[in-house]
């Protein structure tokens, strides 16, 4: 299998250990949830096994790709927020009923790029600006935030999806301290 294809049949093993564990937890037969738990045994193996052929798969191509399609995605939002005059702030909510749906955006790009062969990357053309306190973000801080995560991203020499799975869980992380906590 190439790197590609274990991804996938890892989301998949994920996705079924997943779907286990509520069942463990809501079901209520005892025989039932004892057989749920050796298919997770079993399935856990398996998460363990493809991670590991991640690791040590020769061929990283695809992951490389990805790396470069997530500092390329980055770029293109530090480009376009830079667009007006920094004096604007950039809404939160990009008019729609989510509080932080730019920040929701800006991680559904990076995860796209994380879990699937990249195709393209999305140019934020649209962006809405506020003069409303409760729903901006400052241009500034938004650009350096994303060029230190460009940053971050340059720094990962040899990566695999786990690495860039990791850096996807920790941006999150980092979103919401900065932003949104």
């Amino acid at each position: 299998m190439n790197e590609l294809e274990i991804l996938k049949e890892l989301i998949e093993q994920e996705r079924i250990a997943h779907d286990l564990r509520l069942r463990i937890e809501i079901w209520s037969n005892n025989q039932e949830k004892a057989q749920f738990a050796i298919e997770l045994e079993n399935v856990s193996g398996q998460v363990d096994t493809l991670r590991e052929q991640l690791v040590t798969v020769k061929n990283k191509s695809f992951s490389r790709d990805a790396r470069t399609a997530m500092i390329s995605q980055l770029e293109h939002y530090v480009t376009e927020i830079n667009r007006v005059s920094p004096s604007l702030n950039l809404s939160r909510n990009q008019g729609l009923i989510i509080e932080n749906e730019l920040f929701a955006e800006i991680v559904n790009h990076i995860n796209y790029l994380v879990t699937d062969k990249v195709f393209g990357i999305h140019i934020p053309a649209y962006l809405k600006y506020t003069t409303v306190p409760e729903d901006s973000i400052s241009i500034p801080e938004l650009t350096e935030f994303l060029r230190n995560e460009i940053v971050i991203l340059r720094h990962l020499d040899h990566p695999n999806y786990l690495d860039l799975w990791e850096y996807k869980d920790r941006l999150i992380d980092r979103i919401r301290a900065q932003f949104i906590d």
